[in-house]
């Protein structure tokens, strides 16, 4: 499986992240007025040990005989498995390092570039069937695909078992990240080990406001998502900085708890928690906060908190650094719910309309009927869990009834949600086996039923029967561009504009559920279905009016007229801290779609004298203006690898690799080998601005 192939299945939020919620993969609901940020997310690992599981499909091929010293052997191995080596001249250059880089981040190794003997060794047993964190198995049932995240020693051994349920860790997210990208920083909560993941992210509730990113370079191995976010501080890709201290939980009684960090006595630190039936991270702030010599103690009212299981993850000091919570972590609030069944094993029915705009009803959406962008898109899911077999219909139901008459008295209760067909019907009196409903509840499509209709009910509605608090579908259109549609809860209403789609045909991919976190654990249930032969992705559109074919960016080299170069930047220029490096991209063509943020990457090569290896680096910055002028502000200069963008390594020679354009529809690299990369369709394209990889700019080591 080359690594491609990986990386469109590989998600997990994610994420992260839901429309204008608050996470892309939850609708948040605050816990503690004026004083919570939440987020949620799905996860991807970065810098990860993987055990893989050839496909059953693929013949695996024999690559232990092959002599890896010899680097003409490494090229053709790279090239064979899609990690684009270049060409196969024996050469080590800077595209060979890259794809060994990629490699090395795929299989889990660590990443260096360097091909010493752990990648030697898992090049020989590499077999071309490899799959990280990916089960499928296909038939006229929807596939199931499976993950399962363990964490050991600052490293995930990540395996898989076909049709069963996904374990996913879930990770805490601490607010670093800008509004429309970031890096991450989370901690496990089986292991307690640091990570970061990746997540962007999109304020619009729009069905084609949200690309489906699958293949962001090498290094970052993390997830693409969307949803709203808070906060503004702008991280790298490294990891962040894990505290060598620890934080507890010391004291617990019926109205509050005390948390103790015994480290630098500091006033600063914020407090991270999962609310109850759900995965969402919040941020607290403590009743009364205390400091002494090397001590800090919070104390929180439990009058603050909602009713459930709460667990506490860790706290983090201001400046970035993690103090993991350790021993008993998880503490009752007010009267407690059943918090013991969270996992769930797929998707029941999965409801998709849109309003007539001349007569106002819901109308289901299948078979690829024609919208505008005027329509809305209406979705609601129902997990296999909470749905409950009744008998089927004995009476005919009128399109038109209000009172529809069942086999039963039994046969359903007041309050119950019944699903009929592809309608939801809310019980709302009944008399013997007559019983009075809502019609078309929950914005479903009202319709006319025969004799011997099934009948599932509902069991009820409250918070902990909905098992899945956040969802996401990802549509396909025929262009091939993926858009990643974020859901709330089971049994809400999920409603969507179709103003930034083009002119196409749109059809559901894929549905990826997550539960809520049960109690005494840390860890939730993902399952994803994608199958197109099941009729759940009997879903499918047609945006036949407003909307123009999609034109990705594209950049110039000089002005067409003076002839005079359209992008500069540094050439050789020696920075030191408190010095701004400008870059000015103003050949960059916008494209159909607007540009929310861009990715800077550099190739670190070792400053002359410096015994550092080379590695890479990517800076995330929000586009502000109109005219790709970008300041980087070297504001601290650290002898070690940093995650904040304000910070800058010692010892290297920053040479420009190239600028990603995230937009509304997908994401375009351009290179500074005159080479463009378009992610919507995986084509390579080419610029002229041959001069890009002049851009440099050297901190000397201190």
């Amino acid at each position: 499986m080359i690594k491609n192939n990986f990386k469109l299945i590989a998600f997990v939020f994610v994420f992260v992240l839901c429309g204008t919620n608050d996470s892309v993969v939850e609708e948040s609901v605050s816990t503690v007025p004026e004083s919570t940020t939440s987020s949620t997310t799905t996860t991807t690992i970065l810098d990860t040990t993987t055990t893989v599981t050839p496909s059953n499909s693929c013949i695996p091929d024999n690559n232990s005989n092959i002599n890896f010293q010899n680097i003409r052997n490494v090229q053709r191995f790279l090239n064979k498995y899609g990690f684009n080596a270049g060409e196969e001249d024996g050469y080590l250059g800077q595209q060979t390092v890259n794809a060994i880089r990629d490699f090395q981040s795929f299989a889990g190794l660590v990443i260096d570039g360097d091909v010493g003997p752990n990648t030697i060794n898992k090049m020989s047993s590499w077999t071309g069937c490899e799959e990280r964190a990916i089960s499928t198995s296909s038939n006229n049932d929807s596939t199931t695909t499976t993950t399962t995240l363990v964490e050991t020693d600052s490293t995930t051994t990540t395996t898989t078992t076909p049709s069963t349920t996904t374990t996913t860790v879930i990770e805490a997210n601490t607010g670093f990240q800008n509004k429309n990208y970031g890096i991450v920083p989370h901690v496990s909560l089986t292991s307690n080990e640091v990570i970061s993941l990746f997540k962007g992210v999109n304020t619009s509730n729009d069905v084609c406001g949200t690309p489906y990113l699958n293949s962001l370079n090498a290094g970052l191995l993390n997830q693409y998502s969307n949803g709203l976010v808070s906060n503004s501080l702008n991280v790298s890709n490294d990891n962040i900085t894990e505290s060598t201290i620890t934080t507890e939980i010391t004291d617990e009684s019926s109205s509050q708890i005390k948390i103790k960090i015994v480290g630098d006595g500091s006033d600063k630190y914020k407090f991270y928690f999962i609310s109850p039936f759900s995965s969402n991270i919040s941020n607290v702030t403590p009743d009364t906060l205390s400091t002494s010599l090397n001590l800090t103690e919070a104390t929180f009212n439990l009058d603050n908190f909602s009713s459930g299981v709460w667990f506490y993850t860790f706290a983090e000091s201001g400046s970035g650094s993690v103090v993991k919570a350790t021993g008993n972590r998880e503490f009752s609030v007010g009267t407690i719910s059943s918090q013991q069944v969270s996992s769930h094993s797929g998707i029941g029915k999965f409801l998709m309309t849109s309003k007539n705009t001349s007569n106002g009803k819901y109308e289901n959406i299948a078979s690829g009927q024609g919208l505008s962008t005027s329509n809305s898109l209406n979705i609601v899911y129902i997990t296999d869990n909470i749905l409950d077999n009744r008998l089927d219909t004995s009476d005919e139901i009128k399109i038109d009834d209000t009172t529809i008459k069942l086999s039963n008295e039994n046969q359903a209760f007041v309050s119950e949600v019944l699903l009929i067909g592809t309608e939801l019907m809310k019980v709302e009196s009944k008399d013997g086996n007559n019983f009075t409903v809502e019609r078309g509840f929950l914005n479903t499509e009202i319709k006319a039923y025969s004799i011997g209709e099934s009948v599932k009910a509902i069991k009820n509605l409250n918070q902990e029967s909905r098992i899945s608090n956040f969802a996401y579908a990802v549509f396909r259109n025929e262009t091939g561009m993926r858009f990643q549609v974020p859901l709330g809860p089971e049994l809400t209403v999920n409603e969507f504009n179709f103003n930034k789609c083009n002119y196409d045909r749109y059809s559901l991919e894929r549905i990826t559920t997550f539960s809520w976190r049960s109690s005494g654990s840390s860890t939730l249930n993902s399952i994803s279905v994608e199958d197109k032969l099941n009729p759940l992705f009997d879903k499918a559109f047609v945006i036949n009016s407003g909307g123009q074919s999609y034109t990705p960016p594209s950049l110039n080299a000089s002005d067409q007229v003076s002839g005079e170069f359209l992008n500069n930047g540094p050439r050789n220029l020696i920075v030191s801290e408190g010095d701004i490096v400008n870059f000015d991209f103003n050949g960059i063509v916008d494209g159909s779609s607007t540009t929310r943020f861009v990715k800077i990457k550099f190739q670190l090569q070792p400053d002359t004298g410096s015994t550092k290896k080379s590695k890479s680096r990517e800076i995330y910055i929000d586009l502000n203006n109109e005219n790709y002028n970008f300041k980087l502000n070297i504001e601290k200069v650290v002898s070690t690898g940093t995650n904040l963008d304000n910070k800058w390594e010692d010892g290297y020679k920053y040479i420009f690799d190239s600028i990603t354009l995230f937009d509304e529809s997908t994401a375009v690299e351009i290179k500074n080998n005159q080479t463009i990369v378009y992610d919507y369709k995986s084509e390579l394209g080419s610029h002229q601005a041959y001069y890009l990889d002049q851009f440099s700019f050297i901190i000397k080591s201190s």
